[in-house]
């Protein structure tokens, strides 16, 4: 009996035990089979998405790469579609997509070169530099890398390093047609005329290239017009560049500016027929607005946007080119009713600008000093807010207001570059050579790698005598590293003229070629060297061709005061 007993709970035992094992093996495999249908799911979703992209339907596509990750927030083949959408709409969260793909895939070289290109278009250095510096050696020799370290040189204003990088890209991928465009307007950037005509001649022969004929045609059309080509020759380019079926609406602005300029009779039959197109479509409408303003149309965009449905009026970026329309007119009282209690959404720092504009216009001091507060105060929110209502105002003139605005730029990461190279701009040519010496020590501060900067900083540091003794470490560096240098040779030798050693510059300047020391800047210091060694007939001619370079403050005085010496009390030599 207690054997009987025995078994029976053993078989039971086993039984329950079964039925266990059997649950759980049920709930690992129906987990396994739901896992295994997400991962399906996902990947199906991201190639749908894919598809999308391809056929340009972005909203179906935003839709299907959403859900892949929803399913799996980790998807990056769902980041790179979202990134991808928001780089064609040229959002800067794609940014924040490139990043979390590098990482969750931080040795993917093409990850890599994908941050460092987005960060690029949205004036990133920093980003993309560091995102440069990620790849390895053998990825440094490819075509891709090459481009991308050439739109970084572009970035840093450096055309000649860009058309450098472009040219080794091209190397490696000769009939790649995208590297050809932008090595071509690489050369048109270059000085040297061979140069320039080698890059219309590759545009030329990719206005054949189906995918390349816009974006050729329209270089080189931009190109004649800066260097004031025959304007017969460019209509013919403008014509044919609306003509294409991917032409954008700006393409015909182009041709009917083209028009306009020559006084064509056929002029005023396109402009109608542009109107017409226009009227339904409010980018294409706001476009024409403005173009009509920048073009002293004003009362013709006005007369002829009054009569369009409010439907349309009210779109952005209509508003936008209708304030821009009454401001050119200077009507303020129409400014001021088009913009108050208005919405303009993310733009609202764009709508209280104008207003702001209006209330000066008419002296409501108070009034203005409030709204134009607030403009600043909605538009710091977002870096491309500031930037773009620092552009606006600069063009308006309040050059006061748009250089506090380009310092606060400078704290961005994202624009800190351009508004830095803003203001030095700013600066030189007003000839502040303090606001030159803020701007440069900002400048080596986020980017202490760059000798031109460094170069120019010990300059002005020893026109003003600020921190000499590092400025002469750093210079001393520099003119080691590159003792060919035309510029680091001046400044290592006004190092050591400021330091009582005139013997020492003179001898660092004559390693310099004669036509090197004719170019006026470095004249004026040549002159000022052989001034101070009294060597007066020779000082002479280098100072008067000196004083033709466009000279700080501080340096027009050494120039004057190394004149004056040559010539004690007035006396003749």
């Amino acid at each position: 009996m207690e054997e009987l007993v025995e078994r029976t709970q053993r078989t039971f035992i086993k039984l329950s035990l079964g039925i266990l094992g059997g649950i759980l093996l049920l709930i690992l495999l129906t987990w396994g089979g739901c896992h295994a249908y997400q991962g399906w799911e996902e990947g199906h979703q991201v190639r749908r998405a894919v598809a999308f992209l391809r056929d340009g339907n972005f909203k179906s596509a935003a839709l299907s790469a959403r859900r892949a990750l929803q399913l799996n927030s980790n998807s990056t083949g769902a980041m790179r579609i979202m990134a991808q959408l928001a780089e064609k709409s040229r959002d800067r969260a794609a940014l924040d997509w490139r990043r979390k793909i590098v990482e969750l895939e931080p040795n993917s070289r093409p990850e890599a070169l994908a941050l460092a290109n987005c960060a690029l278009q949205f004036g990133d250095i920093r980003t993309a530099e560091k995102s440069l510096t990620r790849i390895d050696d053998s990825g440094k020799q490819t075509a891709a890398f090459h481009a991308a370290a050439a739109r970084l040189a572009s970035a840093r204003k450096n055309s000649a390093e860009a058309k450098n990088e472009f040219g080794k890209a091209l190397r490696l991928a000769p009939n790649d047609e995208s590297y050809q465009m932008e090595y071509a307007l690489a050369c048109l950037e270059q000085p040297v005329a061979t140069e320039r005509e080698e890059g219309l001649r590759i545009l030329e022969k990719l206005r054949g290239s189906p995918a390349q004929r816009s974006a050729a045609t329209r270089s080189l059309f931009l190109d004649g017009v800066a260097h004031r080509h025959d304007p017969q020759e460019l209509r013919s380019l403008a014509r044919d560049l609306q003509s294409y079926p991917e032409a954008l609406f700006t393409d015909r602005l182009l041709y009917l500016d083209v028009l306009r300029r020559l006084r064509d009779s056929e002029y005023a039959i396109y402009l109608t027929n542009i109107e017409k197109d226009a009227s339904s479509k409010p980018a294409n409408l706001a476009a024409l607005l403005s173009w009509m303003s920048a073009n002293d149309l004003s009362l013709i965009a006005i007369d002829f946007a009054k009569p369009l449905p409010a439907k349309i009026l009210n779109e952005w970026p209509v508003p936008w080119a209708m304030a821009e329309a009454y401001a050119k007119i200077s009507d303020w009282t129409a400014l001021e009713k088009l913009t108050t209690n208005a919405n303009w959404d993310q733009f609202d720092f764009l709508r209280r600008a104008f207003l702001t504009r209006a209330l000066r216009s008419e002296s409501n001091a108070v009034a203005t000093g409030r709204e134009w507060a607030e403009a600043v105060k909605s538009a710091s929110a977002q870096s491309q807010s500031l930037l773009l209502l620092t552009r606006i105002i600069y063009d308006w003139g309040w050059k006061s207001e748009s250089i506090d605005l380009l310092w606060q730029l400078a704290k961005y990461p994202e624009v800190q570059f351009e508004a830095l190279h803003t203001l030095y701009l700013h600066y030189a040519k007003a000839h502040d050579t303090q606001g030159l010496h803020r701007v440069l020590s900002r400048l080596n501060e986020i980017d202490p790698g760059d000798l031109k900067v460094q170069n120019n900083l010990a300059q002005i540091s020893f026109l003003l005598n600020v921190d000499p003794e590092r400025a002469r470490k750093r210079v001393s560096n520099l003119y080691g590293k590159e003792p060919s240098n035309a510029a680091y040779v001046s400044t290592y030798a006004f190092s050591l003229y400021a330091n009582g050693d005139v013997k020492g510059a003179l001898s660092v300047m004559t390693t310099l070629r004669e036509d090197q020391l004719q170019e006026p800047p470095l004249a004026a210091y040549y002159g000022i060297f052989l001034a101070a060694s009294g060597e007066k007939m020779k000082a002479r001619e280098y100072l008067e061709r000196g004083k033709q370079a466009d000279l700080l403050p501080e340096e027009k005085a050494l120039v004057d005061k190394a004149l004056a010496n040559l010539n004690p009390r007035g006396q003749r030599e």
